[in-house]
């Protein structure tokens, strides 16, 4: 028996991460991403319906597909000249960090090269996902200097650099597949789970979203998201399932006060129907 259900608002919150993608998220990058919204019937059926916004997921899932064919190694000349002036910048007292460095390097150029795209968005969205792809294997260093910081941002930009090509080609072969593929699964969740979208990108959809929203939280991404829970005989049982979600700073204790009250009443409750047990006896 079911003794009552309760819909708040449960804040994630924190800064975001200096790495790339979230796995449990399909690996999407939310650096730089805002108005995250976790969208159910109509409006998220809407959302489903604009193939653009699946350019993200779907270069973010591919760039690993494609991996197997693009495998050129870094240029010498790249990776000579891209050491030699982040060094300079070293020299000067700027403090480098791979993590943090090396997508900005690699992408310097990307809206450049891809005004001139057949499709500029889809473009820039396999340029990022390269970028992320070999920073990621790339910066390995924590707490080595600012050298090192750079040659493993320029090697990770460069190789990036070096295949940036055959990804495009690769990717264009497979996208609008897999664009369809996305907008299935996010046809067939709205009617359930629903569907995370942010700065109107589809992200990820049904039953991924509560360990998405969880990795986020974990790697501090900060993530507002209406929760319904049951309260039953045994306690919360919680699941992350529909209304909407806005994308804003905070703190994560905010995560904590809204479940302490629900414990509090399926607390009251519980003691509630114990009383009522006796009494009737």
């Amino acid at each position: 028996m079911l003794f009552g259900l309760a819909s708040i608002t449960v804040c994630l919150t924190a800064a975001l991460p200096a790495s790339a993608g979230v796995p449990e998220c399909g690996n999407i990058r939310f650096e730089g991403l805002s108005n995250c919204e976790v969208r159910v019937t109509g409006e998220c059926s809407a959302g489903c319906s604009e193939l653009g916004i699946y350019k993200t997921a779907c270069a973010t899932k591919l760039v690993q597909v494609c991996k197997t064919e693009c495998t050129l190694s870094a240029d010498a000349g790249c990776t000579d000249s891209c050491t030699e002036q982040c060094s300079g910048e070293c020299d000067r007292g700027v403090a480098i960090t791979c993590s943090h460095n090396c997508f900005k390097e690699c992408t310097t150029t990307r809206d450049v090269e891809c005004s001139g795209a057949v499709d500029a968005v889809q473009c820039a969205a396999t340029w990022d996902a390269n970028c992320d792809s070999e920073c990621d294997a790339q910066c390995v260093t924590v707490d080595g200097d600012c050298y090192q910081h750079c040659i493993e941002c320029c090697g990770g930009s460069c190789t990036a650099d070096a295949n940036m090509d055959c990804q495009t080609t690769c990717q264009n072969e497979e996208f609008e597949d897999c664009e369809h593929e996305f907008r299935a699964n996010c046809d067939a969740s709205c009617s359930g789970d629903g569907a995370l979208f942010c700065n109107g990108k589809y992200i990820i959809s049904g039953s991924q979203i509560p360990a998405c929203v969880n990795a986020l939280l974990a790697q501090g991404v900060s993530v507002e998201a209406e929760a319904e829970v049951t309260i039953g005989p045994d306690g919360i049982d919680g699941n992350l399932s529909a209304g909407m979600c806005a994308f804003r700073p905070a703190s994560k204790a905010s995560l904590a006060a809204p479940f302490a009250a629900l414990a509090a009443v399926a607390g009251w409750l519980a003691r509630r129907r114990k009383r009522s047990s006796h009494t009737s006896s």
